[in-house]
């Protein structure tokens, strides 16, 4: 049986700077999507040791409209200095490309992040200058969002070091 390939968007390409983050949008392999991101983070250099059991246990839901900032910051905000200020303002180009990339895990997605807001249900912003995060990568600070459906799984991470 040949494993079926998915592929981001053609606008994500480009997008999100590969020394500082990682973007992949894979078929989901198995019951257990944990698995399939840990598979898929396997050949990233900074985010090959994260533990399994950490990253199961420190991630939290958020809302499809709370993974579009997340998205956002993680294609140009600095987890050190903050988010970019344009990311509080409208572009047509970066949303419209965010919300293809987040429409492309599939129907009914879910999405789940290690950012600290995400405790803060819907009341969570992701854009404010100072936050806290269940670090994972090991690195000085990382933000990942997982977006998940019976089909695919979507992983984007960015991850800092002083």
């Amino acid at each position: 049986m040949t494993k079926r390939k998915a592929d981001l968007p053609a606008c994500a390409r480009g997008r999100f700077n590969e020394r500082q983050s990682f973007a992949a949008l894979v078929a989901r392999d198995g019951a257990d999507w944990h698995d399939t991101v840990m598979e898929a983070i396997q050949g990233n250099p900074v985010l090959r040791q994260v533990d399994r059991q950490e990253f199961r246990d420190s991630i939290l839901e958020v809302s499809p409209s709370q993974a579009m900032e997340l998205a956002g910051l993680i294609s140009v905000g600095s987890l050190l200095y903050g988010p970019c200020v344009s990311l509080r303002a409208p572009d047509e180009e970066r949303d419209a490309c965010l919300r293809e990339l987040l429409r492309a895990v599939g129907n009914d997605a879910r999405f789940f992040t290690n950012h600290g807001h995400a405790e803060d249900d819907e009341e969570g912003d992701f854009l404010a200058s100072s936050f806290h995060a269940n670090v994972l990568a090991g690195t000085t600070i990382d933000i990942c969002l997982v977006g998940v459906t019976d089909e695919n799984v979507l992983v984007l991470w960015r991850f800092e070091d002083d």
